[in-house]
């Protein structure tokens, strides 16, 4: 009997594979893939990406790590460069060939990672305490400051003392290169952090709380920061004469902060009034979807006025975690979360080019890089 079932398992991933080869070319036998095609070699993968999240976190789990590092890790070795190159019967360029060299996953599966992200920081949102928000806002933001201040001297220092090795050429702290590598090291994951203080259970701890405060702080940081990197480099890439627009990333950095502070704290006024909205539906499922939507529609709107999206979806479960249905809402959304959030991590991890990291110098700046960090 079990002969049996393997058999047919390996028949239907075969007959599969190799549908999935033979569509790829659409039906009209031109190279851009139909809809329909697209649609199926998705689902494929993502039952090989939840497949492998899972496993690798249970993994991870039973040697007392995160379940996060095991889903990024089996991301990283499924991944378009690892073994989801590797060909297979009907599929010639892997299960996850390369889209495009300069983002190897497919639109669909950065589109399903992003409603992931969006639905982790809600549920984060929803799981803070506000009134520990509050009380250690203060010491939130001083976190969030330290964070970016020491992190871009740090990154900026490494890349200025292994400059020789990997640039051939000494180059100084304020050099282009070096002030990339110091905004790029400000950069940090609030989804991993979420995700590890809710696994400990110490969301609605004041270190948690503390944490996730200047988690978001360093977010809105790191974009303004971000765009004074990029103006001071774009004047430099011109003429001599070429002035850095100062007004102008002061109006970059002001628009960021106002709407980020603006938002959070109308959204904490209107708190009740958002709960007294979404009770109208009655239903607990209904009050849930609306309330992801408030979220999805935040988000939407914090990402247009050139904030992140998570940030936004982080300030509509701030504004609701005080209300009487927050709990309900982390219910209801909790099946919808157990099912995209390892899916994110996991195709974040299959982003990692080991081809990249191959190059003897580049191993040793990433850990001089790492260590400083």
């Amino acid at each position: 009997m079990k002969n049996r079932v393997a058999f047919l398992l390996v028949l239907l991933f075969t007959a599969g594979t190799a549908y999935a080869s033979s569509a790829a070319s659409g039906a009209t036998g031109s190279d851009d893939p139909s809809i329909t095609s697209r649609m199926m070699l998705m689902a494929l993968q993502l039952g090989a990406i939840l497949f492998a999240a899972k496993i690798g976190g249970l993994l991870f789990e039973r040697f007392k790590l995160p379940a996060v590092l095991g889903e990024l890790a089996a991301g990283a070795l499924i991944g378009p460069f690892a073994l989801g190159a590797v060909a297979l019967p009907g599929m010639p360029d892997g299960f996850f060939p390369v889209f495009k060299p300069e983002f190897p996953i497919t639109p669909e599966l950065y589109g399903i990672c992003t409603l992931a992200s969006i639905i982790l920081l809600f549920e984060t949102g929803l799981e803070t305490d506000l009134r520990l928000f509050k009380k250690y806002a203060v010491a939130g933001g001083a976190v969030g400051l330290g964070g970016v201040a020491f992190s871009f001297a740090g990154g900026a220092l490494a890349t200025t003392l292994f400059s020789e090795a990997v640039f051939g050429e000494p180059l100084g702290f304020f050099a282009s290169e070096c002030l990339m590598l110091g905004v790029i090291s400000t950069a940090t994951s609030v989804g991993i952090t979420a995700r590890l203080l809710s696994e400990k259970r110490k969301m609605e701890s004041p270190e948690g709380v503390t944490i996730i405060a200047g988690a978001v702080i360093d977010d809105v940081l790191g974009i303004i920061m971000l765009a004074i990197i990029l103006g001071i480099i774009g004047a430099r890439s011109h003429d001599s004469d070429h002035t850095i627009e100062w007004s102008r990333i002061g109006i970059i950095a002001a628009k960021a902060v106002g709407i980020w502070l603006a938002a959070t704290i109308a959204g904490i006024l209107a708190s009740r009034r958002i709960g007294f909205v979404l009770k109208l539906f009655k239903q607990p499922s209904s009050i849930a979807i609306m309330a992801l939507s408030f979220a999805l529609m935040l988000s939407g709107l914090f990402e247009e006025a050139g904030l992140a999206m998570i940030v936004g979806a982080y300030v509509a479960g701030l504004s609701l975690s005080s209300t009487d249905i927050s709990h309900l809402i982390r219910e209801r959304l909790k099946p919808l979360y157990h099912f995209l959030v390892p899916v994110f991590f996991c195709v974040m991890g299959m982003l990692v080019d080991f081809n990249a990291m191959a190059s003897p110098k580049v191993l040793i700046f990433g850990a001089g890089y790492s260590a400083i960090a």
